[in-house]
């Protein structure tokens, strides 16, 4: 038997994976997309959490970004 990951094992139900959807007006997801949906919301949060924050706002990235006009 494969060990899980920590992701794998957090998965949501498929209720909690459409309410997510519906929350963020995905109400017209098919309902493959939502199982696939269900099966990335782990992986997807786990990894997001591993993203390091920058420890003084004026060291993070600018909130508005413009494009170089010549």
């Amino acid at each position: 038997m494969k060990p899980q990951t920590s992701a794998e094992r957090d998965e949501p139900t498929l209720g909690e994976a459409q309410a997510f959807a519906q929350r963020h007006g995905l109400n017209s997801l098919k309902p493959e997309h939502v199982e696939r949906l269900r099966q990335l919301i782990a992986p997807v949060a786990h990894f997001g959490q591993q993203v390091r924050r920058a420890e003084h706002k004026s060291d993070a990235p600018a909130p508005e970004f413009t494009v170089f006009k010549p």
